[in-house]
């Protein structure tokens, strides 16, 4: 009975490999209808099967991209300063650095200057045509800040500086405030 079984199993074993290789381009059997097809539909279809018609779902209420914080301090400046610490307060290894100023490089000195020295000092070609000139960062104001306001500031904007966590990823936000401490302790 044992020799039957290994039969067996050696016979399905050339059958499952005999459609792969070089002969492989047989249709496979499709044993439930449209498990091979799916309809897709973007997003802007019309979709006659949704409620709305419209191929675009709304996600279910409560759901979340996979990895994604909500950030708890909109608007709550006092609430971030006291409770956000930085989790990488004082690492000023290269590779830290490195992303802090890349993005700070990217989104903020445009405005504050690559040395952080803001204004008419910035010398950028948008500074010099704000009417409000961009504080420095490397001011005393700023170095007086907790990392944690900081952090807010960059994620939801201050004045009339709008909010960049749409464009500073949130695991890089920490990165770039120590990229900006780091700009302060050189401007001494």
């Amino acid at each position: 009975m044992n020799l039957s079984v290994g039969i067996a199993a050696a016979g399905l074993a050339a059958l499952a490999l005999s459609s792969c290789g070089p002969r492989g381009n047989k249709a496979n059997v499709e044993l439930i209808q449209d498990m091979m097809e799916s309809p897709a539909i973007k997003a802007q279809e019309y979709d006659e099967t949704s409620p709305h018609h419209s191929g675009m779902r709304v996600p279910p209420e409560g759901t979340a991209p996979v990895g994604f914080e909500p950030y708890r301090y909109a608007t709550d400046v006092e609430g971030a300063s006291k409770n956000l610490k930085n989790p990488l307060a004082g690492q000023m290894d290269e590779t830290t650095l490195l992303v802090g100023q890349k993005y700070y490089e990217t989104n903020c000195a445009i405005c504050h200057g690559f040395k952080g020295e803001g204004g008419v000092a910035a010398k950028s070609s948008v500074s010099e045509k704000m009417a409000l000139k961009p504080p420095a960062v490397i001011s005393d104001k700023v170095k007086a800040w907790p990392d944690g306001h900081l952090y807010h500031v960059i994620t939801m904007g201050q004045g009339v500086m709008g909010p960049y966590a749409a464009h500073i990823p949130q695991k890089y936000r920490w990165q770039v405030v120590n990229y900006i401490r780091f700009l302060e302790k050189q401007s001494k």
